[in-house]
């Protein structure tokens, strides 16, 4: 499981939700519901999201839907979901409504509409029989002004009313209806700015005690509660499996994970191959699959993945993707993980790359994998399973490689500089590099190959799309006068990028213990100690920045001979940064679109 997840639940939180489900299933079922379908549900308890439908239903009776949530929040008590479905049934009956839909969303925040349950009712509620939509309160509903705002409005405009228990004599759509709503809105969005703003700082000081954010164990530990072991992998894998508690409690922190008597010899094996270099993540993957554990008994045991809650499945096979995980998570390395929160929300893809959570970018050159410069490693108070030294090396490792994209066993270079450049003119779909014909590397059309156009060619073979593009480069002579110009615009090229996000997250890190220690959360000695280092390494991402900034102005003195000399790699680049697009027409290139500090040269051209 990955350490990008929220506070780790507390065995009194899950007990809290589990109970809100059992409780309002017991009572629809009592009146005459049934349950139709099951959007969610996790098998920890923390998340339940339903349809209930009623049986019997009267004839020639108003249709109303009721709607109930609870989040994953211990201090609801008071508005559980047995309680929503009572009120909102009693007052449907007063007003001669029947509810014949009850969707319920539990353990869901209502900041935002990605609700499994409310989704499904939104679509049910206007399709034009439903008279009203009833909730215990406003902000059950929603807990955000603009959504709230928008989805009363969506209901009013399809004849369907929204009626609140709480306040059952308000008109929502009466000019005093919407001045409450607007109010109850404003109140809710504040209530989740401070709960975001506490668990921002709650997942901080965790972070800085050396405590994970992580709501279930990666890969190589467990919980330690043996006696009552909840992981699939129990019973005939973990000789621990029911024998004495191991895990242990910090105050109010949530417990330490401790390391898994089996499953962490598929993270050191995996690490020790991986830091050889003769490994790739494909090959670990199929040794970690054969290898075979010998137990105390002397019997040979297969390795596993980590498995789901609930979920027993002993003929689990381990990935490609989540070794390269696992051989990426510092966590193994004695480290937690805290990322500063972001306009962004912490997302943990952005633009469709997965980030990498240790702050190292898996391939600089087509920027896959790049992460914010918001992650702060702390040391953790848990067994570390390899040590740092090793997980070092194997990002060293991992680093040499993303800069090198080739198929080592046929030798063939699989750089394709044209791949996002080169675009069909019919369609508008780039057009990407492939090597699926053996040794020969082919373009193809993207919007040919899914299936959204019918363009006559598929593909082409790459030499037939890069050698004119190559030979039009070279007959750029770029002025001097252009130079400032242009080493602003390559400024923002993946290199640059990722200085600039290593700079951003030494500064986070600065910020950081400057807090420490007005906190007096750390000694004088530590905080000067540290200061100077992160200044110093400061300093020297300033220094890179500025000779980086040197070599390019060098560079395009000359740029017909810096082209000649120019790796794949570094053609890829500048191609990027000189080419919005280049227009490709039945396999063939037709024309150039430059970005705009290069476009007063092509015209000239």
């Amino acid at each position: 499981m990955s350490l990008q997840r929220l506070i780790t639940p507390s065995r009194e939180l899950e007990k809290q939700i589990r109970k809100h489900v059992i409780e309002v299933r017991d009572y629809l079922v009592t009146c005459g519901y049934r349950e139709v379908v099951i959007f969610r549900e996790a098998r920890n308890g923390l998340v339940y999201c339903a349809a209930w439908e009623l049986v019997d239903v009267p004839s020639d009776t108003n249709l109303a839907i009721g709607y109930g949530r609870v989040s994953q929040d211990v201090q609801s008590k008071g508005h559980s979901l047995s309680t929503q479905v009572r009120h909102e049934l009693e007052l449907a009956a007063q007003r001669g409504h029947v509810l014949h839909y009850f969707y319920v969303d539990a353990g869901v925040t209502g900041r935002d509409d990605r609700r499994p349950a409310f989704s499904r009712m939104m679509r049910r509620a206007v399709q034009g029989d439903v008279a009203a939509v009833y909730c215990y309160d406003i902000q059950r509903f929603y807990r955000n002004l603009h959504g709230l705002t928008t989805q009363v409005a969506k209901l009013h405009e399809n004849g369907v009313a929204l009626i609140s228990t709480a306040d059952q004599n308000t008109d929502f759509s009466t000019g005093d209806g919407k001045l409450l709503m607007y109010i109850k809105g404003i109140i809710g969005e504040r209530y989740l700015d401070d709960l975001s703003r506490t668990t921002r700082d709650n997942k901080l000081s965790r972070a800085m005690k050396g405590c994970s954010n992580a709501s279930w164990p990666p890969l190589g530990y467990c919980r330690g509660n043996c006696l009552d072991c909840t992981d699939p992998n129990g019973r005939g894998y973990c000789p621990r499996f029911q024998g004495p508690e191991l895990w242990r409690e910090l105050g109010d922190e949530p417990q330490v994970f401790v390391p898994h008597p089996v499953e962490q010899v598929a993270v050191q094996l995996a690490a020790e191959w991986y830091a050889t270099g003769r490994y790739s993540d494909s090959d670990i993957t199929r040794l970690l699959n054969d290898y075979r554990h010998e137990t105390e008994d002397g019997e040979p045991l297969a390795l596993r993945p980590k498995g789901q809650p609930g979920r027993v499945k002993t003929d689990r096979r381990f990935r490609k993707d989540s070794v390269r995980d696992m051989l990426l998570n510092p966590f193994y390395a004695g480290f937690v993980v805290y990322r500063e929160m972001r306009k962004d929300k912490g997302l943990r893809f952005q633009g469709g790359k997965r980030q990498n959570p240790y702050g190292e970018t898996r391939d600089s050159v087509n920027g896959k994998g790049t992460s914010p410069s918001n992650v702060i490693l702390f040391p953790g108070i848990h067994v570390p399973l390899i040590e740092p030294e090793l997980f070092e090396q194997c990002l060293q490792v991992r680093g040499a490689r993303g800069y090198r994209p080739h198929n080592a066993e046929r030798g063939v270079e699989r750089v394709y500089p044209l791949t996002g450049v080169a675009r069909c003119d019919r369609c508008e779909e780039v057009w990407r590099g492939t090597a699926a014909r053996g040794n020969v590397r082919y373009y193809e059309d993207v919007g040919r190959v899914q299936a959204t156009a019918d363009c006559p060619v598929r593909s082409v073979r790459a030499e037939v799309l890069e050698e004119p593009v190559f030979n039009y480069v070279q007959r750029l002579s770029i002025p001097e006068e252009w130079h400032p110009g242009i080493l602003a615009h390559l400024k923002d090229n993946d290199e640059g990028r990722n200085r600039r996000r290593q700079k951003r997250s030494l500064e986070s890190q600065l910020r950081v213990l400057k807090e420490e220690h007005r906190r007096e959360q750390i000694s004088n000695s530590d905080y000067v100690q540290t200061r100077r280092r992160l200044e110093s390494q400061l300093r020297q991402q300033s220094r890179q920045e500025a000779q980086g900034q040197g070599k390019y102005a060098a560079l395009l003195e000359d740029f017909p001979r810096l082209w000649a000399a120019a790796t794949p790699l570094e053609r890829k680049m500048l191609l990027r940064c000189i080419f919005l697009d280049v227009r490709v027409l039945d396999g063939k290139v037709t024309g150039y679109v430059p970005r705009d500090p290069f476009a007063p040269l092509f015209a000239a051209t």
